[in-house]
């Protein structure tokens, strides 16, 4: 909740972005960015480098592009620089009506990593479900994301928008199912969490650590509804669970929440609004204590 230290990094924000602006080729795709270009620790990737990442054009790296400068029109809305903003988002939906122009696989349902459509993964439909596709897309790959068999999988840390997309999705089943590869942690003699499948790098391994916000901000739901968190939404996504509790740290004090199917109970601190939102129903919220039912 400091504004002139968020403006204050928005300078950092923009110049990355015209770098990748800079990565354009004639079609107006982000080619080959200079670097180590890095997806994630998939076996078989050279060095966790998607297929044509370091070579071509590559639609993971594309549809990151994407969703990062709607991100950052967020960000520049915030600062109250409204001409950035929609640059940004124009900027966005001329590359994702080109990558779906070029990378969508109607009979398979997913965008592919290369442009000859060969390789296909789980990053790619996350980052472009998180992106924004239509929706009939959409629709598509709520299927093909879980369903298909032979998608390159996901690993420990790109694994958090696997997360972020089911949550879209509204799939908390298969994020549970997925949390598979974290409750195995301690019989394999682990406290930490680990960077990659085995053979693992590092033992301690700070991004290993996100489903402990996947717990509050996905599983009970608790994510900020303005900047600086002045107001509050959640949207519960328990799925199997009976029950789901937690304390959120807020600069106004504590939220927390406590929930079972049935109803439960939701406390913000002082000064803090929000809604709550449930299958059929939406309800404001009130700083305080109050029982849902």
């Amino acid at each position: 909740d400091d504004p002139a230290f968020v403006a204050a990094r928005l300078p950092g924000v923009r110049a990355v972005l015209e770098a990748f602006h800079g990565f354009c080729n004639a079609d107006g795709l982000v080619e080959a960015p200079a670097g180590w270009n890095f997806c994630d620790w998939v076996p078989g990737w050279h060095h966790g480098m998607a297929p044509a990442a370091d070579t071509g054009v590559n639609g993971l790296i594309n549809w990151q592009f994407v969703y990062t400068l709607r991100l950052a029109a967020e960000l520049e809305d915030a600062a109250h620089e409204p001409e950035l903003a929609r640059r940004n988002r124009r900027a966005a939906d001329q590359l994702a009506t080109a990558l779906q122009a070029r990378f969508w696989d109607e009979a398979r349902g997913l965008f592919a990593h290369d442009l000859d459509r060969q390789h296909f993964s789980e990053h790619t439909q996350c980052l472009a479900l998180l992106a924004g596709v239509d929706d009939a897309i959409r629709q598509r790959l709520a299927e093909t994301l879980i369903q298909t068999p032979g998608l390159a999988h996901t690993t420990i840390y790109f694994t958090h928008y696997l997360f972020e997309a089911l949550r879209v999705l509204h799939r908390p089943d298969v994020i549970l199912e997925r949390l598979a590869g974290w409750f195995d942690l301690p019989e394999r003699g682990l406290k930490t969490t680990v960077e990659m499948p085995e053979p693992s790098r590092s033992d301690c391994h700070a991004w290993g650590a996100h489903p402990l916000y996947h717990y509050a901000a996905t599983l009970l739901g608790v994510r900020p509804a303005a900047p600086g968190f002045k107001t509050v939404r959640i949207e519960p996504q328990l799925g199997p669970l009976t029950w789901a509790r937690g304390v959120i740290p807020h600069p106004r004090g504590l939220i927390k929440v406590e929930l079972t199917p049935a109803g439960g109970t939701v406390e913000l601190p002082p000064a803090v609004t929000g809604t709550l939102v449930l299958p059929g129903s939406t309800r404001p919220l009130q700083p305080g204590r109050q029982t849902i039912s």
